[in-house]
Formats: C-alpha cells, structure tokens, sequence
C-alpha cells in the first residue's frame, strides 16, 4: 500500500462515515469510529461492473469503493453471488444489533469480510465469528481481515446450520436474504439474545420465547440481499426462461406499483425467490419489467399496462393478488408486520398476531 492510497484512503473513510452520519444512518459514535477506521479498499480489491467487467486498482474503483453503493464481489457461472453490502445499510444493521461490549455475535454471509472487520473493531476479534458457503469465499475473506489487522473467527460451511461449537450468541446477524428463519439459528441464542435477519425485502428483529419459538416485528428499512446459498453451487440466479409469446391482456398492476419498496416487501413474502428485470425511462423511471421464478414461470410487463405471462403458473396474476391485498390493507409499510415462529411453522402477520397472517415456506 502506498502512502498516497493510505492518506487518500483515511479521507475517503472519514467522508464516508459523514455522509453517513448526516443521512440518519450513522447515530452512534462506536460505530462511526469503526467505518473511519476500517479501510473498505482492502474488501473490495475489485468488483463486477453491471455489464460484467472487472474494475480494480484505478481511480473508477477507488471512487465506487467509499460511495454508498453496493459492490458485486463474485460471480458463478457468470451470476452474481456475492457482494459488498451498501454502507448505508450496514451501517443501519450494526445498529439495530443494540450490542454492548462483551457480546459475541455470529454473522452468517461473511462476503468480503468487511462486515467482520466493523463488528471485530467494535467489540473484539474473539467476540465475533462468521459464515460463508465457499473456500473461494471464506478464504479471500480471511486473507483481507488478517491484512486489516482483523482475525475473527470465520468459517466455511452452510449459514443456515450456524457455528454451533461457538454457540450461544448474544445477536446473530444474516447478510443474506432469507425466505424464511433456519430453527437451528434460533437454537444458538441466548435467552435475552436475537436475531437480525432480511426477510420480505425488510429487516426482522426476531426473539426467541422458546425451544423453537420465537417473535419479531419488522424494521421499516429496505433491505435487499442475496439469496443464502447452503451449498457452494446453489444460490445461483435463475437464467431467465424464454419471454411470453401468448396474447397479452390489461394489467391491473402498473410499473409505478412494482417501484413501491412497500408493496415488493408483501411481494418478497408472498412469492419469494423472484428474480426481476426493468426497463427504465429518460428520468430513470420503470417503464416495463420482466419476472421469473425458479419453477420456468416469467412474465413481462410491456410499457403501458399490457402483461403477458407463461410458465409453471401465472405469475403475474399472483402479483396482482398481492397487490389487491396490499391495496386492502391501507398499503402498510414493512414496520406494520410481524413474524411468529413455532416447530414447523413460521408465519408473518400484519399489526397484531391476531391480523391477516402468511405462511413463510420453509
């Protein structure tokens, strides 16, 4: 590391933590010292440009690293499988943990490490252990946190079985999207702990109330992640089926609506495993999408209002029922829901457990 990029880089931090204290979502002053003084370069050495170019090493990359942006850091296949998280988002998650010193924290989706490396600087290397599903993950990871000056645990293996050896854990936090909570995660915390998780596009503050049981509401915030891979070769997106070629027909949903964070957080746990494609105006406006499910279903949202849809199962009709509920409902944000799980059943209520309720598929 040069002196130039170690002055540059402690600048860039210093204005990252800013920008992020002034937008609401740095409050706490522990955590800003850890993102002014863990260097974010070091975790993302490089990262995949949207049209699949590797950027590293040049100005391009240094700018993007302190932006508050997302950062795709793997691929398989050709897909994106991992990334470095948007700070802004990090940075709400670490607060929402609540944590104090002492605490032990188990994160599963260790990405680049960089998420490791502000959880060790706040409360200690032998107080934090993370999980990731692949060597070519886990070990780059360990490589960057040892040259930061950081050495948590991390382990390789499938996050939805934890680290139990390490077990029991103050907070566990989940950097990747769930469709529903892994039991055996709630196994491993204590009895005061909980556990932050995306769920639904939204983050879920979940306390456990006994063997296999426990509650949680949603926090009102965004959050996109992807998917938790529990082997080295899943988790990848789906490749998009061939496009409709039946009749379209009049939608009742518009692209305005599928812009709605609220309304693709009922999405998210109503038809969860979605993978979605836009087409943006002049303004950076949707103007048309397209959808796919694992199971071949895809439809396409023409600009205007015409769909067309083909597949295991009409999709988009599915969407339009979500959204007549979502509509129903007085178009509730994600802080308006709960989550109750007991043995073999999870389910996401709105406004009181005695509400409208969902079934998560688990």
């Amino acid at each position: 590391m040069t002196d130039d990029l170690t002055i540059r880089a402690a600048v860039a931090r210093r204005a990252l933590a800013q920008a992020l204290t002034d937008a609401g979502d740095l409050t706490d002053l522990q955590w800003r010292r850890a993102f002014e003084e863990v260097p974010r370069h070091v975790f993302v050495p490089y990262f995949y440009a949207p049209s699949g170019d590797r950027i590293s090493g040049d100005d391009q990359w240094f700018t993007a690293v302190y932006e508050d942006r997302s950062l795709v850091t793997h691929r398989t296949d050709g897909a994106a499988t991992s990334s470095s998280s948007q700070p802004s988002l990090m940075a709400t998650m670490l607060e929402a943990l609540a944590v104090q010193d002492g605490m032990s924290v188990l994160e599963i989706g260790a990405g680049t490490g960089y998420n490791a490396a502000l959880l060790a600087h706040r409360l200690g290397d032998d107080h934090v252990t993370t999980v990731d599903i692949a060597e070519d993950i886990t070990g780059p990871a360990r490589d960057r946190l040892a040259t930061a000056g950081y050495h948590p645990t991390v382990i390789t293996g499938d996050g939805s079985l934890g680290a139990p050896d390490r077990a029991p854990y103050d907070r566990i936090i989940v950097t990747c999207g769930l469709s529903s909570v892994p039991p055996a995660l709630l196994q491993q915390l204590t009895d005061d702990g909980f556990l932050l998780a995306p769920l639904g596009n939204a983050l879920a503050r979940i306390h456990p109330t006994g063997p296999g049981a426990a509650t949680g509401r949603f926090l009102p915030h965004g959050a996109f992640f992807m998917p938790l891979r529990h082997t080295s070769t899943d988790g990848v997106p789906t490749r998009r089926p061939p496009l409709p070629t039946v009749p379209g027909r009049p939608s009742t949903l518009t692209a305005e609506a599928i812009a709605d964070n609220d309304f693709r957080f009922l999405v998210g746990i109503a038809v969860p495993g979605l993978t979605w494609q836009y087409d943006l105006g002049e303004n950076g406006e949707i103007t048309g999408a397209r959808v796919w499910h694992p199971d071949g279903s895809i439809a396409q949202l023409h600009p205007g209002t015409t769909v067309t849809e083909t597949g295991f199962r009409p999709l988009w009709t599915a969407l339009e029922d979500v959204h007549r509920t979502h509509l129903m409902a007085d178009c509730p944000g994600p802080d308006r829901y709960g989550i109750t799980i007991r043995p073999g059943e999870q389910c996401v209520w709105l406004d009181s457990p005695d509400g409208p309720t969902r079934i998560l598929t688990m």
